[in-house]
């Protein structure tokens, strides 16, 4: 199994998937001591499978919110381990230990589509999914304890995956709007944005319905940030939120040196 996916099913990956593989950003160890004196927690978690196959992940956990701060990993086995852990580790970051217990299989295929309607991991490569899953599994389950913000409701993950509207939206407060916002704009919007050295940032949501965004890096002077990308936003928001939902740039950061 393993020296098949080494070999043929390198013509079955992804631009996105080849990519992480050949060149990974979370690739290595987080040691403990790192943790010390920054109120953050040291986690590991680390899986094996029959053929020998081994993936390992440290992370570093916020204390006082339980936000995943800091993700490293360390694979040994075929090139596809790799590339599913470094998407992965990905998707951690930015997110807390409780939405991070809630993900799964569909959220790593997603980002590592090449098209939105085509997955993107060969039958063969379900089983280092599987032991991804598991090995980060490992890690969250010494996160309990910490407590996660006040503000913070456990937001049904498949739901904002799949589509809206968010059930419920009017009856949440703004920060609990707020804080749902920002899942979905991590999980659907910034890692593309961020592909071209972009970020996006919430400056304020006014009654539900609307919401001022403010662009950062590249896409402050990007034409499409007031184009395409912008309507790309609106149609997510207005589809997986509220439809009235409206999303409107702070052009105060458009004129800054």
């Amino acid at each position: 199994m393993h020296k098949q996916v080494m070999g043929c099913l390198w013509s079955q990956f992804t631009r996105a998937l080849a990519e992480k593989i050949v060149h990974p950003r979370f690739a290595g160890v987080i040691q403990p001591e790192e943790a010390l004196g920054k109120n953050m927690r040291f986690v590991t978690g680390e899986k094996k499978d029959s053929l020998g196959a081994i993936v390992r992940f440290t992370l570093l956990v916020d204390e006082w919110d339980g936000g995943i701060a800091d993700v490293r990993f360390q694979a040994f086995g075929p090139p596809a381990l790799n590339g599913i852990a470094e998407a992965f580790c990905e998707i951690l970051i930015r997110k807390n230990y409780d939405q991070a217990k809630r993900l799964d299989a569909e959220w790593i295929d997603k980002q590592l589509r090449d098209k939105k309607d085509k997955e993107a991991l060969p039958q063969e490569t379900h089983t280092f999914v599987n032991l991804v899953l598991d090995a980060v599994e490992d890690a969250l389950q010494e996160c309990e304890g910490i407590s996660l913000p006040e503000e913070y409701i456990v937001t049904p993950v498949q739901a904002v995956f799949e589509g809206g509207p968010y059930p419920g939206w009017d009856e949440l407060s703004q920060s609990q709007q707020i804080a749902v916002l920002e899942q979905l704009l991590s999980s659907d919007i910034r890692p593309y944005i961020e592909l071209d050295a972009g970020g996006i940032e919430i400056v304020s949501l006014t009654e539900g319905r609307e919401l001022v965004i403010a662009y950062r890096g590249a896409c402050i002077t990007c034409p499409s940030s007031v184009g395409s990308t912008l309507q790309a936003v609106q149609q997510i928001l207005t589809a997986k939120i509220h439809p009235e939902i409206r999303v409107v740039p702070d052009h105060s950061f458009f004129t800054r040196d």
